[in-house]
């Protein structure tokens, strides 16, 4: 969802900023319709979506056709054609499928077209290196303070070690799998998956050496501190060496739902290695996101783009992930 949400939010800011340029008095040539093209690509990953659209002025419309074309190393992969997909909401987008799975080090090239080869556009990126593997995950059940109430939430304690030699740019992800079996039929549905939001107060690189507590915001403390919600860093605090994040989730036990299931959750402990240009933008999607941001004291937002010939951004990412197991409910009658 996270993701989504930082898609949806690009569109939105960069129909604005098209919007906002259109007003400036000295600029003597009329914006031309753009093909917008997003991606967040990932190693290894079976099925990766690339999302096509046309900005006008300040709309943003859906491809009535449209393809990209995949290359890795130089080499020609596949054509994607663009798909209209349902979602949840009642509503549609239209994605192309991508299908050719990336290997950490390689070098691809995204070519869109659109209406009818009216418009085109392309990006390249290199799918980073990921660390070795997470070495260690410590739980806890415990009670923080949220908001103004105490909750039921769980401790992570993350430990890895950087990648020696290099500048490293990390995001850090949490991945609920909820299954649930019905005794009668012993049949097992699932996973439901979920992204909690990570609670990262408490964890000096994700907050900057901005740490803070549920106090500072009941007590009006003025936190011109931008919040790290998409849980983005770089390794310039444990350079070549090893970390261990420390950040929380709400902990939902499930007393009160599904009392005849038997349910399980299993937490996934996803962290990715981005490029430098994911980190730039996730950290200017902050500021959009985050309910500290303030545009009158705090410097304008830019939203890197590395699209050729339209709008957009492509990124790329490989992982290593430690799934632990952090409920078993059996029924409750």
């Amino acid at each position: 969802m996270r993701k989504n949400l930082s898609y949806l939010l690009f569109i939105l800011y960069t129909s604005l900023f098209s919007a906002c340029e259109n007003e400036i008095p000295f600029q003597s040539k009329i914006q031309e319709p753009q093909l917008l093209m997003n991606a967040f690509l990932e190693a290894e990953k079976e099925e990766n979506q690339v999302y096509l659209h046309i900005i006008d002025g300040e709309t943003t419309t859906l491809v009535s056709d449209g393809a990209v074309t995949i290359y890795v190393n130089g080499e020609k992969k596949e054509v994607a054609e663009a798909e209209l997909i349902s979602t949840s909401y009642n509503d549609s987008t239209k994605y192309c499928r991508v299908k050719t799975q990336f290997l950490p080090g390689d070098l691809v090239r995204l070519e869109a077209a659109a209406e009818n080869g009216q418009y085109h556009a392309w990006a390249e990126v290199k799918i980073p290196q990921p660390i070795e593997k997470i070495i260690q995950v410590d739980t806890l059940l415990t009670k923080i303070k949220i908001g103004y109430y105490m909750d039921n939430c769980i401790r992570y304690r993350i430990t890895f070690n950087d990648r020696s030699g290099e500048k490293n740019y990390y995001q850090l992800r949490i991945q609920e799998n909820t299954y649930r079996t019905y005794p009668e039929e012993g049949t097992t549905y699932g996973p439901e998956i979920i992204y909690p939001d990570i609670i990262s107060q408490e964890d000096i690189v994700l907050t900057d050496g901005h740490l803070s507590t549920a106090d500072d915001e009941e007590f009006g403390i003025l936190d011109m501190t931008v919040q790290n919600v998409n849980n983005v860093f770089t390794d310039s605090r444990f350079e070549n060496g090893s970390y261990t994040l420390n950040v929380y989730t709400r902990y939902y036990d499930h007393k009160n739902m599904d009392e005849k299931l038997f349910v399980e959750t299993d937490a996934v402990i996803r962290l990715l290695c981005i490029t430098q240009t994911d980190y730039r933008y996730m950290r200017a999607m902050n500021c959009l996101e985050s309910g500290n941001y303030n545009e009158t004291f705090m410097e304008p937002v830019i939203i890197p783009q590395n699209v050729v010939g339209g709008l957009g951004f492509v990124g790329a990412s490989s992982e290593k992930q430690m799934t632990i197991r952090i409920l078993t409910r059996p029924p409750l009658w």
